[in-house]
């Protein structure tokens, strides 16, 4: 059954890769939601029936927002992005994957960390510009936690996986990020969610250990 299923995704991931892999990261990027409204006990189920205005709930749209992004947005912009420093940085290599980690670093990391949170607020009702005021709030300690988790993932993805898989890969690892990226789009104010260290704590605790 696994192996007819990777068939079936290998078949479609050459056949149709920018649909495949939307559809990858719209399911894996409602999931992560999920599992973050889990976390913070903030789903349906947690809570029982609630009484909401519209065609679903506030944590249902929530998800849809979370696979719209992952889809529509998330999806073509690593297709893309695999294809645009393969081609600027060729070859193989330690120097040439050091320099597609840190390419993504500088490039990926605060460009859709932005692009994310300006999206899924504009979403929300707010306008583009309050949406965007807000994304640079939420900037620096999103940013944090990217650099605990992408270049690591980046090193084995730039490294070791085939080209074509590479996005689906990251959407992958994207399970875990998406869920992050859930709570802190739901979260109030600038300290990460799910228990992780503000950006003031962990600059305090990098004092200390000096």
């Amino acid at each position: 059954m696994v192996r007819r299923l990777g068939r079936f995704y290998h078949y479609w991931l050459h056949e149709a890769p920018l649909l495949t892999k939307a559809v990858t990261a719209a399911t894996l990027f409602g999931v992560g939601d999920r599992i973050a409204q889990r976390i913070e006990g903030e789903d349906d189920d947690s809570r029982g029936e609630e009484s909401h205005s519209g065609y679903v709930s506030p944590s249902t749209a929530r998800t849809l927002r979370m696979m719209m992004w992952g889809g529509l947005f998330a999806a073509p912009i690593m297709h893309s992005w695999f294809y645009l420093v393969d081609r600027a940085i060729p070859g193989t290599g330690r120097l040439v994957i050091a320099k597609k980690v840190v390419a993504d670093m500088m490039v990926i990391a605060p460009g859709t960390s932005l692009a994310f949170f300006t999206v899924t607020k504009s979403m929300e009702g707010e306008t583009v510009s309050d949406a965007f005021e807000i994304a640079k709030l939420k900037l620096p300690p999103t940013i944090l936690a990217d650099y605990m988790l992408w270049p690591a993932a980046n090193t084995i993805i730039f490294g070791f996986v085939p080209f074509h898989y590479r996005t689906p890969l990251t959407h992958c690892v994207s399970l875990l990020w998406s869920t992050f990226l859930s709570g802190m789009a739901s979260h109030e104010g600038e300290t990460l969610p799910l228990y992780l260290p503000s950006v003031e704590d962990a600059t305090t605790q990098a004092k200390n250990d000096e």
